[in-house]
């Protein structure tokens, strides 16, 4: 398998981030947090390849990130995949993203909800084409699911970074929640737009959607499996239970499990 959504961060900024979710959420993350161990759960798991990402919050700390996420990856070994972090704050977030390619990240990581910024943000244009020049992709947390359903019509922004930015490959996390259906059309059309699984699919999650057998069919050589891991409060298999539980054919959950990610960059073919 291949998971594109996995999280690694710096150990003060993942106790933070556990802190925060231990203080303002109901959620029960207690999952190890250490890089190798995140990995060799998965690993258990049976991904052979995964993309893990940290986002700054905040300007001034992206440089930073990225030199850690390129040194862990190298840390992990075979088939651990940073993405890296800009902030449009900071004064050169094109430059930031082309040095952080250079060190081995594979793509871009946008979280509008904890950045405070948009995928569609002028001032992060820059780093979009420099993304699609190195042949990567960006995954981006579109709103503020899950503590809102606004979007900011995320659907019709992420259409318009794909017009602006032809080369550019876009996965919509959470499957693009709540406006999956109106993803799922636009990727008949857009052979570049692709959602992921994270936390839609889980039986034990508290964002799972409720999301018809047909429909996944429709999407499925644009879906492709994330799961936010270590930070759910269930299992690592959450959402492959979930997937089986709609009664896919192999072929359609290989695809979604493994093959349609190695369309997303050259890092996880």
């Amino acid at each position: 398998m291949i998971d594109v959504h996995t999280h690694l961060h710096p150990p003060r900024l993942f106790a933070a981030i556990r802190r925060w979710f231990a203080e303002r959420s109901t959620w029960m993350l207690e999952h190890p947090t250490e890089p190798h161990d995140v990995a060799r759960i998965m690993r258990e798991h049976g991904v052979e390849k995964f993309a893990f990402c940290s986002y700054a919050h905040k300007p001034g700390i992206a440089r930073d990130l990225n030199d850690w996420l390129a040194a862990t990856a190298r840390e992990l070994g075979a088939g651990a995949v940073p993405l890296g972090t800009v902030h449009v704050d900071d004064p050169d977030p094109a430059g930031d993203m082309r040095d952080a390619l250079r060190a081995g990240c594979a793509g871009l990581k946008v979280h509008e909800d904890v950045q405070r910024f948009e995928l569609d943000d002028p001032r992060l244009a820059g780093a979009l084409d420099a993304v699609a020049e190195h042949e990567g992709f960006v995954l981006v947390h579109a709103g503020h699911i899950p503590w809102s359903n606004d979007t900011h019509d995320g659907p019709a922004r992420v259409a318009q970074v794909l017009e602006r930015h032809p080369a550019l490959r876009v996965v919509v996390a959470h499957f693009g929640m709540p406006d999956y259906l109106r993803y799922l059309d636009l990727m008949q059309s857009e052979p570049r737009l692709f959602l992921d699984t994270t936390m839609a699919f889980a039986p034990e999650s508290p964002s799972r959607v409720r999301v018809a057998r047909e429909d996944v069919e429709r999407g499925a050589k644009q879906i492709v499996y994330g799961t936010d891991w270590p930070n759910i409060p269930y299992a690592y298999d959450g959402e492959v239970r979930g997937l089986r539980d709609l009664s896919l054919d192999e072929a359609t959950i290989r695809a979604i499990t493994t093959e349609n990610a190695r369309r997303l960059t050259p890092a996880l073919a």
